[in-house]
């Protein structure tokens, strides 16, 4: 554990958009990668995280929500640090509900790898009588506690996020319910339930700019769909073609109700559980339907593809670009994706 000390935030220098590309080119070739001396003291948790990647630091903090968080980025070497100021976009990851943090680490290891800070916290609520005990269960103003701890700790020198992270590009990725709430928080909305500002309105972070959110939809109880206006940002729904609870139909009916740029990202074979480590986690739901795709091979295409998304969306990545809008899908056809 480290403490976050708040300070001033410092601006981007001319050079900020050279060392992003630099940055995205070394962390997703795996050359200033870790094996060697790094430049933060090591802050590791090898209890917390049994399977370490020698390509990706894993921290453990506390949000200044109090949320629990696991923080997945780049291992640089300390012979690069400078090549990486500013350089790493910030993703916000937020669990479907009753789902622990810990079944979103290969996603979160993937997205490292892939030149990005990756946070994801336990975010626990009460709801009596149903659930008098706390159980995990998103809302909107975790994405802003990500937000204000990162932003706290890239501008503290005694943090091993020193100036590392892109504090003016942020992305929520969101799985379930968490992606209705990342959805709603894209949009600006104090929705019921999973939003509990006391005043009843929500301000997203000026830096958020794109969101992937899978077996996400926006309908309610009673079969109409919330229309959310998400002008300005890019959004991609990811969908597992055999998702017992978040069925096709349901992506079906919110698409439409997206602005542009908007994505829908198809994926055959995974069901709702294909962004966890595990199929039907433990204390979640059960999926009625069993996934014909090998969870690791879902876990894969699922971090994949919305990487690609996240890497245009923030970076203008052109490899991005290539696989998302010309190619438009993998091609053993596993994955198909539309955009407009």
């Amino acid at each position: 554990m480290f403490e976050f000390r708040r300070d001033d935030q410092h601006p981007i220098d001319h050079r900020a958009r050279m060392r992003r590309r630099l940055a995205t080119l070394l962390a997703a070739g795996s050359v200033a990668i870790a094996g060697a001396a790094c430049a933060f003291p090591d802050a590791d948790d090898a209890s917390a995280f049994q399977a370490q990647s020698p390509s990706v630091r894993t921290l453990m903090l506390t949000l200044d929500n109090g949320d629990a968080a696991d923080v997945y980025l780049p291992r640089i070497r300390s012979r690069f640090p400078d090549w990486f100021e500013d350089s790493l976009p910030l993703v916000a990851v937020l669990q479907g509900a009753l789902v622990d943090k810990s079944q979103y680490r290969q996603l979160a290891m993937q997205l490292a790898r892939r030149g990005h800070v990756v946070v994801v916290p336990n975010h626990f609520r009460s709801f009596p009588p149903a659930f008098p005990d706390p159980v995990l269960f998103s809302e909107v103003g975790v994405v802003t506690a990500v937000y204000t701890t990162m932003v706290a700790a890239d501008a503290d020198p005694s943090s091993p996020l020193f100036r590392v992270v892109d504090i003016e590009s942020m992305a929520v990725i969101g799985h379930s319910l968490g992606g209705r709430v990342g959805l709603t928080a894209l949009a600006g909305v104090c929705e019921p339930a999973i939003c509990t500002a006391p005043d009843g309105t929500y301000t997203p972070p000026a830096a958020l700019r794109t969101g992937a959110f899978y077996g996400t939809n926006m309908l309610g109880f009673d079969g109409v769909v919330t229309d959310l206006d998400t002008s300005g940002v890019a959004v991609a729904l990811v969908q597992g073609s055999l998702d017992g609870i978040s069925t096709p139909d349901k992506a079906d009916a919110t698409y439409p109700t997206l602005e542009s740029p908007r994505g829908r990202i198809d994926i055959e074979g995974a069901n709702h559980y294909g962004i966890t480590d595990r199929n039907d986690p433990p204390g979640a739901r059960p999926d009625p339907l069993q996934p014909t795709l090998p969870q690791p091979k879902a876990n894969h295409d699922v971090a994949q593809w919305i990487g690609y998304w996240l890497r245009f969306h923030l970076r203008d990545d052109p490899w991005a670009e290539l696989w998302l809008y010309i190619i438009g899908g993998s091609y053993n056809g596993i994955v198909e994706v539309t955009t407009d």
